[in-house]
């Protein structure tokens, strides 16, 4: 059986597709903005010094904290906007990729998971500690 394919479908699924992108657009064009503001004064440098020899475990510069930060605290898009910013390499992004998979948005999923009648004293530290041991696994496989 084919599908058939008409004018409503392909309106709807157009507007349903700008709807998304409008939505990811604004929180990753604020981040990428925020993130070059930061690199051209200089302070993305220093944060990126405080955090280089931590972000060593993993296999990865200290510019690379940003990226784990926004995606901690904020969401999978915000770390997709500090890494396009970044320019990160591949293997940082996938290293990175990784590790958020394992914890990401956490001040809201956290939320979510206390409802749910989970105890955050177990659920933040094992997504934190698996997100870390991915990352120190790959960082030394990769």
């Amino acid at each position: 059986m084919a599908l058939r394919v008409d004018m409503g479908m392909v309106k709807d699924g157009a507007q349903k597709g700008l709807k998304s992108t409008i939505e990811l657009a604004k929180i990753v064009v604020p981040t990428t903005i925020v993130v070059t503001i930061l690199r051209a004064s200089g302070l993305l440098d220093i944060v990126s010094g405080l955090c280089a020899s931590f972000m060593s475990l993993f296999g990865l510069s200290g510019d690379a904290a940003l990226v784990l930060i926004s995606g901690y605290l904020v969401n999978l898009y915000a770390a997709t906007g500090v890494i396009v910013a970044l320019q990160l390499p591949l293997r940082e992004t996938t290293i990175l990729a990784v590790m958020l998979g394992f914890a990401h948005s956490l001040l809201i999923e956290i939320m979510i998971s206390k409802r749910a009648g989970s105890r955050i004293s177990v659920i933040l530290p094992l997504r934190v500690g698996a997100s870390l041991l991915a990352g120190m696994i790959l960082g030394g496989l990769l």
